[in-house]
């Protein structure tokens, strides 16, 4: 068995672009026994990855380079696809177990700073402190004194007092329910797919879909992008809403309908949005989302820490070097490959 290995990274953000691997030779020190060549060459394209894929052992990709069948089909030396981030809903997951190829991430690298994020969002909204900042900044104060309540845009109402809805109770959301237990809100959860006692054992309690939207003074979304949760947020959804709800996304975009929430938004003033992630990124300048006031956004940076940079970074790589030496990664996100690569 041959211990000379190819590593090929297409993503930007780490060394494709610059050529700089210096920290993936570092890790490399641990493994003496492996000879692997590490080569940059950033594309996203079905035709890029199959060209790159005929000399590489292992693939290396953002979560924003689509792994299709015909990609699968056409890279038979491919071992190994691992993805910097947690997302896997461009990835036919099917295709690479039918062809051998086993898909690993590291979706853990991410889970506080995403939740803070959310958190952050969530007080953000409830305090309306990005639309005092804005009227003080054109003279609220000045013209309307000391009387703060003719200064909010909006009810303000404790956190204490609040009902928060999350939609989803995987890794994220029960990080985001922990850090919303302490102020003293009701949590509901929705999530089919988590048993109701272990709801309740995270400070949440267990509601449909359509109570938590109807009760809910702010919804808050951490479930992943599938063909159920594509648009979950729509037109039905949020007319069932308060009309003061404050929506905050820091999952997928397409889970909500966009063109619905800009609707929702602007029939309803004192509702607001707070985004991280949107349908189409980056989102055009032209987006109404731009010049509604009852909207915040984020540029996808919900994820990001200097120290969730590194862990992905390095933590992906080993997940793929795992694989080179025939070892299970810590993910293996379609673990019907087992079937046909035997991993210890």
């Amino acid at each position: 068995m041959t211990n000379a290995f190819t590593v090929i990274v297409t993503a930007d953000r780490y060394g494709a672009a610059s050529g700089d691997f210096a920290r993936e030779h570092e890790l490399l020190q641990q493994f003496p026994e492996l000879k692997v060549e590490i080569r940059g060459e950033p594309g996203n394209t079905e035709d890029h990855l199959i060209a790159q894929g005929q000399r590489a052992d292992v693939l290396v990709l953002s979560t924003r380079d689509p792994v299709t069948r015909r990609i699968c089909e056409n890279i038979p030396r491919v071992k190994v696809i691992a993805r910097y981030g947690v997302g896997l809903d461009n990835v036919d997951l099917d295709a690479a177990a039918d062809h051998g190829i086993v898909i690993t991430h590291y979706p853990q690298y991410c889970t506080s700073e995403v939740a803070d994020h959310a958190v952050a969002m969530v007080l953000n909204l409830n305090r309306r402190i990005s639309e005092l900042n804005q009227d003080l900044h054109e003279g609220a104060w000045a013209t309307k004194g000391r009387q703060t309540a003719q200064i909010v845009r909006g009810p303000l109402n404790a956190m204490f007092a609040s009902t928060v809805g999350l939609i989803g109770l995987g890794r994220i959301g029960e990080a985001v329910a922990a850090r919303i237990a302490p102020f003293g809100s009701r949590i509901l959860v929705h999530d089919p797919y988590i048993d109701p006692d272990t709801i309740r054992r995270s400070g949440g309690t267990p509601a449909t879909f359509d109570e938590l939207l109807a009760e809910s003074d702010v919804i808050t979304l951490h479930c992943p992008l599938t063909p159920e949760t594509r648009g979950l947020l729509g037109p039905e959804a949020f007319a069932k809403m308060k009309p003061t709800v404050a929506v905050v996304n820091t999952c997928r975009g397409p889970v909500i309908n966009e063109a619905a929430l800009i609707d929702f938004l602007t029939s309803n003033p004192r509702a607001r949005a707070s985004l991280d992630v949107m349908e189409v990124e980056p989102l055009s300048m032209e987006s109404p989302l731009f010049q509604l006031p009852n909207v915040v956004l984020t540029p996808h940076s919900a994820y990001y820490s200097e120290q969730s940079a590194r862990t992905v970074r390095d933590q992906t790589f080993l997940s793929a070097i795992a694989v080179l030496r025939g070892e299970r990664p810590p993910t293996v996100a379609n673990p019907a490959v087992l079937e046909r690569v035997a991993l210890r």
